[in-house]
């Protein structure tokens, strides 16, 4: 007990550091965790030295981890999300089990080692992958959709993969129809104590809920826990597959989001308790012993895993750049897979060796995989350029017999919730403009709409001349892949040195990279939302709308540097107390519910009332400047209006009202 109280202490004390630097330099921390355990393990420094003490920390890893993953779980969502990313999910998963089976049969192992690897090579990291898509804000982008999509398939798949490893190990004394039956048996068994801890564990809550204490519940969640996880031991099932069928009933509980804030804190020390204990168990000794091999394995992994994700993608009619992309993400052996290795090895299904060398492996899949994922979208773009054209990457847009050659028009990159708001905006305008998007389903919907729509990829130099880009007087970028539009502003700018380029993007940190690379306006969500809240504040303490949208287009003037921690600089300032200072310009239309509507000059005496004067009035193409006395407004008429900061609203709501 003592050296399990220590290692448990040591485990703590290296996993805290670790989260914090790998947190820092915006990795994810599984990746430390398994580097620590290399270093800290009875291999290398032998901080933990003795090998039993840290296969049991693996196994309470193991129960701690998955009952987390069945708290997070949710059997709606399971079914709903099952619907939605079975498609694509499915292709991969399907399609990795039996290429690495037949691999693995070919090279001489037995029949249920080549199926246990298949299943294990098929999933990928959840972890890793999540982690660098939400960091580097591409949830809403092709590539993240599809590997988020197909990621959930995969942590579907953990717990029927759960139910057959135990099974595989008897195979050699099992014909096909034993092997369903018993499959079935499983089932059932899960089902069954499913059901009965459903009936009971509720009721139970409710009880400890309204007699009990806070303590209470947290003694019941740990009992619910070791007694799920020993029925499910008693019944020939593993102790994990209880800790998460635990996890599952607490989920689907009215308590459960109370239980959640309670446990999931302790979310990372648990999985860093399994990692960190993975990484212990790797033999150094035995990688550089045979490093080459192992190496070569592990891009022959990636390399197959790549393959079949790119294929899976690519028959689910995404573009073969997105595809790329989509292969090299899901690339790596998953943190599940190293949970399912570790029950084969206790099932005998693996030997030691065996269990080592995939071990080395996949660690080494797993180091690669962040490098793969910040490369991927570049190194697409990349072969996008040398081959995007011969590779079928751009499709013809449909025939418009009646298309003419666009002149000083507007060009649309990405036609998603931008896109769609801006070009119904110019359309109505009868502003001239075409949409360009990788998208075959938004294409359809924007040609539906007789709009100038292109099918092709905005980074590409076929798709920007096809849309006009020598001609057009301006683009707007509303992609979601950040590397793809830096890269397509550079092109247009090169294309056409004279095209004003704006950008909409999601993070401010994106701001100066987008103007180094040629774009003239950068709109950056987040910065505009505080433009917003704070020009309404100012409205509402009636500050006049000129002195706050002189504000707003002094910080956009300085490139949101305010915001960014940046000082205003000298001259900034002097700018900013000028426009507070100086007589502007005002416009206002005549409309049939303002006062001024049919009134004379003379009614008005705007000079002494509120010290602004009119200057002139445009009437349809005609101009009256300085109008005189007897000159009568009409609806629609634009009246330009003269005077300082301070007279210019009264001026307006004189106008509108017949009141200063």
């Amino acid at each position: 007990m003592d050296h399990l109280i220590k290692d448990l202490t040591l485990l703590l004390v290296v996993s805290l550091p670790i989260n914090i630097l790998f947190h820092k330099v915006k990795l994810p921390s599984l990746m430390g965790f398994l580097i620590a355990g290399v270093i800290i393990g009875p291999n290398s420094l032998g901080w933990i030295g003795d090998p039993e003490s840290v296969r049991r920390l693996a196994e309470i890893g193991v129960i701690l981890l998955l009952f987390v993953v069945g708290l997070e779980f949710s059997l709606a969502r399971m079914v709903k999300s099952l619907a939605l990313v079975a498609g694509m999910g499915s292709l991969q998963v399907g399609g990795s089990i039996l290429l690495g089976f037949l691999v693995l049969l070919g090279a001489g192992l037995p029949v249920h080692q080549s199926l246990l690897i298949g299943l294990l090579v098929a999933l990928s990291s959840t972890t890793i992958v999540l982690k660098m898509i939400t960091d580097r804000a591409e949830l809403d982008t092709s590539h993240g959709k599809s590997c988020i999509g197909t990621l959930l398939f995969q942590d579907l798949c953990v717990v029927p993969m759960m139910l057959v490893v135990p099974l595989l190990a008897d195979t050699a004394s099992l014909s096909a129809l034993d092997f369903l039956v018993a499959l079935g048996k499983s089932l059932a068994a899960v089902a069954l104590i499913f059901s009965a801890s459903r009936l009971l564990v509720p009721r139970a809550l409710r009880m400890i809920a309204k007699n009990g204490s806070k303590e209470h519940m947290t003694l019941f969640v740990i009992l619910i826990i070791l007694g799920t996880g020993w029925v499910s031991e008693v019944a020939g099932l593993s102790l994990a597959m209880g800790a998460f069928i635990a996890g599952l009933i607490i989920s689907e509980s009215e308590f459960n989001h109370q239980i959640i804030l309670d446990i999931l804190p302790l979310k990372d020390y648990f999985g860093s308790i399994f990692f960190i204990s993975v990484g212990m168990l790797l033999q150094v000794d035995e990688f550089f012993q045979w490093a080459p091999l192992y190496l070569g394995w592990t891009a022959a992994l990636i390399a197959l895993k790549a393959l079949v994700a790119f294929i899976a993608s690519w028959l689910m009619k995404n573009p073969p750049r997105i595809s790329f992309i989509v292969g090299l993400r899901l690339a790596q052996v998953g943190e599940f897979s190293l949970l399912l290795a570790s029950l084969a090895v206790e099932q005998s299904l693996l030997s030691e060796g065996q269990y080592q060398s995939f071990l080395i492996v996949s660690i080494l899949s797993m180091l690669a995989a962040p490098l793969l994922i910040q490369g991927s979208s570049g190194f697409s773009l990349w072969l996008h350029a040398l081959f995007g054209k011969s590779a079928g990457e751009e499709k013809p847009e449909p025939a418009r017999e009646d298309r003419k050659p666009l002149s000083g028009h507007v060009i649309i990159a990405g036609y998603g919730l931008v896109g769609r708001n801006l070009s119904r905006v110019l359309l109505e305008t009868q502003t001239p403009f075409v949409v360009v998007d990788m998208d075959g389903e938004r294409i359809k919907q924007a040609l539906s709409q007789s709009m100038e729509a292109l099918y092709g990829d905005s980074t590409h130099r076929d798709t920007l001349s096809r849309a006009g880009v020598k001609q057009a007087r301006m683009i707007v970028f509303s992609i979601s892949d950040y590397f793809a539009m830096v890269q397509g502003v550079r092109l247009a700018r090169r294309l056409n040195p004279e095209i004003y380029i704006l950008v909409r993007t999601r993070l401010a940190s994106q701001v100066d990279e987008l103007r180094a690379a040629g774009a003239d306006q950068v709109i950056p969500e987040e910065f505009e939302t505080s433009v917003e809240i704070f020009s309404r504040v100012l409205r509402e303490f009636r500050i006049p709308n000129n002195i706050i949208e002189q504000q707003v287009e002094l910080i956009r003037l300085e490139g949101y540097s305010m915001f960014r921690g940046l000082s205003l600089n000298v001259e900034s300032l002097k700018k900013f107390s000028t426009y507070l200072t100086v007589s502007l310009t005002e416009s206002f239309v005549v409309l049939e519910d303002s006062w001024v509507a049919d009134k004379t000059m003379g009614d008005l005496n705007l000079a002494e009332v509120t010290g602004a004067q009119l200057i002139a009035v445009m009437r349809g193409k005609e101009m009256h400047p300085h109008p005189s006395r007897d000159f009568r407004f009409r609806v629609g008429d634009l009246l330009i209006l003269f005077g300082a900061h301070a007279s210019l609203p009264p001026c307006l709501r004189l106008l509108q009202t017949g009141s200063p």
